[in-house]
């Protein structure tokens, strides 16, 4: 029952996702028939419910749109190569036990991306909602089109919309299992046939959405797409985590790794059949916990009823766009609140800029909201490298000794500011009373910063003051001991070498001097015989 209530409100999500990723919407058909089949065997929570998802979607639509027109068979194709790369990242990223990768993106880097993008799908609908057509790569700008012309309005596909968004979010008030998307299908295709099209556009005919292989792929495209999947495979993969890490408890244990694994293998099988990137959607996986699910095997049932009603896809020729436009507005409305980040200001103002500004971005550079991550990624890092660069450094005279208190993480970047604060404390205090540096509240210290601890030690020394290294972790300590014997043993070997540079020295001055005392006697003999012979020459 929870596999077959999850496939009555997949089957109309697919078809308004793929048309949001500017794709036929008979491939959301294909993506929601595959995508749970394929996960299904290494999934390790049942809630993850796999399939094409809004957040997916967008990001498709962005990291495509700026360099295929959407709709086109070469577009159609570049999406099925995007996920064949998303889902050989995950698997690869899962087999190598890279689950801890799922945690790269902040939470405010989440919030703002996840308001932005839900504000942007919401755009996107607007011309479908309004029965109007409109131009142009921006979502933000065909919404303003599309609202800048109320002369092309359709008033019937406007009712539509509100009303679909209504009946949804009625049908969760009557009861969550209740499948308001299906109805509102099933009651716009009704009165569309009747009305003669009152109700605006419909979809047309979508063609056959049996999943068949499609290989002949575009794969002079890959290199231009390695970017874009990397963010779609770890960005996509946020939503798995939160929805595992939500409804996990002790009888619903989770692995990341498994999950990276059975989300690569949903994209595999998603790409191989010629549909694009899928993930895993919150609100499927809230309503397989109400509809009483247990085991992941309710997934396998959802795909084997979305193939089921396959076979009923030449019915949909009458549905309006407009009913899709409003599935999906009931899908983000919940995500277009701007608390999670205001919060964030309370708690946080750095974090709560991070936020904003990634908000800012994902609005700007839309439709590339894939590069709006990326930017929000490095300003999250360069933010934390500009933080942990700074320690914090107390000085007290404790008693007969000065200790140095020291907070924060001490790293190649950190460690020379506490290097020049110790050296200007000694230069202020020039007495003869010990120091100790307390490292009891330092996070972490790498290599260069316990180099830097020992060279102050040595430069101590050589002072002839003492300075003792206390609260350090193990590792630390280890490190400075090693140190310690190390120079120990340089300065052995040092005093070696000087004593045998004397040693040779002194050999090569007693050897001069006997050299010298040799030619000496030498040429005093030669005078005497130079004597000698004068005074012959003179007798003769």
């Amino acid at each position: 029952m929870a596999g077959i209530t999850v496939a009555l409100v997949l089957v109309p999500q697919s078809l308004a996702y793929a048309e949001l990723a500017g794709l036929p919407a008979q491939l959301g058909l294909v993506a929601a028939v595959v995508a749970p089949l394929a996960a299904v065997w290494y999934a390790s929570s049942p809630s993850i419910q796999a399939g094409p998802t809004a957040m997916s979607a967008l990001l498709v639509f962005g990291v495509l749109t700026t360099q295929l027109p959407p709709g086109s068979p070469e577009y159609v194709g570049a999406a099925a190569l995007l996920a064949l790369l998303v889902g050989a990242i995950r698997l690869t990223l899962g087999l190598l036990r890279g689950g801890s990768l799922a945690f790269v993106l902040s939470q405010p880097v989440l919030r703002g991306f996840t308001l932005a993008t839900a504000m942007l799908i919401v755009a996107s609908q607007v011309p479908a909602a309004l029965g109007t057509s409109s131009t142009g790569l921006s979502l933000l700008g065909r919404a303003a089109q599309a609202l800048a012309q109320p002369d092309q309005w359709s008033w019937g596909a406007l009712v539509a919309a509100i009303g679909t968004v209504v009946l949804i979010q009625g049908a969760r008030r009557i009861h969550p299992l209740v499948p308001g998307a299906l109805i509102a299908v099933v009651l716009g295709i009704v009165v569309a046939r009747l009305g003669g099209g009152v109700l605006g556009p419909a979809i047309g005919d979508i063609g056959s959405a049996w999943p068949r292989l499609q290989l002949s792929l575009p794969w002079h495209l890959l290199p231009q797409l390695v970017v874009g999947a990397f963010v779609i495979a770890l960005v996509g993969f946020a939503e798995p985590v939160a929805i595992a890490r939500r409804f996990a408890d002790r009888h619903r244990r989770w692995d990341p790794n498994r999950e990276l694994v059975s989300q690569g293998l949903a994209n595999l099988g998603a790409g191989a059949f010629g549909a694009y990137p899928v993930g895993a959607s919150f609100s499927r996986g809230a309503l397989f916990n109400l509809a009483g699910g247990v085991t992941r095997w309710s997934g396998l049932v959802t795909g084997l009823t979305a193939l089921g009603l396959v076979a009923f896809a030449p019915l949909l020729t009458d549905l309006p766009r407009a009913v899709l436009a409003g599935i999906v507005i009931a899908a983000v409305r919940d995500l277009v609140r701007l608390q999670p980040i205001a919060t964030l200001w309370r708690l946080g103002r750095t974090q709560a800029t991070i936020a904003w500004t990634t908000l800012a971005l994902t609005l700007l550079l839309e439709p590339r909201v894939d590069q709006a991550v990326l930017a929000g990624v490095a300003i999250a890092v360069l933010v934390h490298l500009l933080r942990e660069s700074r320690v914090e450094i107390e000085h007290v005279s404790d008693g007969g000794r000065h200790v140095v208190h020291v907070r924060g993480v001490l790293w190649f970047a950190s460690a020379t500011q506490l290097e020049d604060a110790v050296r200007g404390l000694w230069n202020r205090h020039r007495d003869e009373r010990p120091w100790r540096l307390d490292l009891s509240q330092v996070g972490h210290v790498d290599l260069d910063a316990a180099l830097v601890l020992a060279g102050l030690q040595d430069q101590a020394a050589a002072m002839g003051l003492t300075l003792d290294v206390v609260g350090a972790n193990a590792r630390t300590r280890l490190r400075l001991q090693r140190l310690g014997v190390r120079r120990r043993q340089e300065g052995r070997n040092a005093d070696e070498a000087i004593a045998a540079v004397r040693r040779a020295e002194a050999r090569d001055e007693d050897e001069a001097r006997d050299e010298d005392e040799r030619l000496g006697d030498t040429r005093v003999a030669d005078a005497a015989g130079d004597g000698a012979d004068d005074t012959e020459r003179n007798g003769r």
